[in-house]
């Protein structure tokens, strides 16, 4: 099994580094799974410690695949918005988006990627109630990819990963053999995130509570446990928050600008990203003996990510 950290080329994260020495302390064995969003121009990610590449997804996508640029509209405000988004107005544009991602696992020689199989508007995150069913968003996704990865056999894994909305919510394993089936590309997995896996219970209360619930989806799944590749390592408890947004939704801003900047701080209250450290942890890892394993921690600063770091490898040293 090999351990990674998260970790984007942003500003907001490589601005904490000095240097790619500073990033390397902060390492220590460890590899990285990077997501590309800037250049890195001052060359802190070390490319022989980049084991994975999380996908730029887009959490609102199904509609522009499926060319209802109406729909679109709607979500965007005008179709100027909708070509900035996707990088143009047919379903080429959102391949050419993902290509994107296929050059940087090519450049990185990431052996694994990652990508969200899931879709929801601003108004959906917030009321929690879908206009497409998991079928459709995994129906959607497995065009998407299969399109994305024609012709490629052996490249990185594909880990799909598990969210709350719409699509992999990895709690009904029906529709996890859907997306399994129907992705053709042959080095396909899943990558389980065990924050996110949390959200779709509201009322876990407690970490160990949070454990018992992913072992009981585990437990649901059966034999299709075994195609989880990667997990993400983190936890919230965060269902109070989601309980009281949904019963009591925010009025929405006029512009998507605005309504996204609401969106921003919401999911980052729900999504916490936080150690997951409570006894059973290490033994729920131990079941499903991912080949990676990902710290997937949200910091403000490198003092705090280095904190944060060491509660989460502090459990596996017991």
């Amino acid at each position: 099994m090999k351990t990674q950290i998260n970790l984007t080329t942003s500003a907001c994260d490589l601005d904490r580094f000095e240097s790619q020495e500073k990033l390397l302390e902060l390492l220590g064995n460890e590899g990285i799974e990077l997501t590309c969003y800037e250049e890195d121009v001052r060359g802190i990610v070390p490319k022989e410690r980049v084991t994975g590449l999380h996908m730029n997804c887009l959490p609102y996508w199904y509609e522009f695949w499926r060319g209802d640029l109406k729909a679109c509209v709607r979500e965007f405000d005008d179709m100027d918005t909708v070509r900035a988004v996707f990088g143009g107005d047919t379903p080429e544009a959102l391949l050419t988006h993902y290509r994107r991602d296929l050059e940087h696992a090519r450049f990185y020689d990431a052996e694994y990627m990652v990508f969200h199989v899931c879709d929801g508007s601003v108004e959906e995150t917030f009321t929690g109630k879908s206009r497409h069913s998991d079928a459709d968003v995994i129906d959607g996704a497995a065009e998407l990819l299969n399109e994305l990865f024609s012709g490629m056999e052996d490249g990185p894994w594909l880990l799909l990963e598990n969210l709350w909305y719409a699509g992999l919510t990895f709690t009904d394993p029906a529709m996890t053999e859907r997306l399994l089936s129907k992705v053709k590309y042959p080095k396909t997995g899943l990558v389980l995130d065990t924050g996110h896996l949390m959200h779709t219970c509201m009322d876990l209360q407690t970490q160990e509570e949070g454990v018992k619930y992913i072992e009981r989806m585990l437990d649901l799944h059966g034999p299709l446990a075994k195609h989880i590749r990667g997990v993400h390592l983190h936890q919230s408890l965060t269902g109070s928050v989601m309980k009281a947004q949904q019963a009591d939704p925010p009025r929405l801003a006029a512009t998507y600008a605005e309504r996204t900047s609401q969106l921003f701080w919401y999911v980052f209250s729900v999504d916490l990203h936080q150690p997951f450290t409570c006894a059973g942890v290490p033994e729920l890892i131990e079941r499903i003996d991912p080949m990676y394993l990902t710290y997937e921690l949200i910091s403000r600063d490198l003092p705090e990510h280095r904190k944060l770091l060491a509660e989460q490898r502090a459990v596996f040293a017991r």
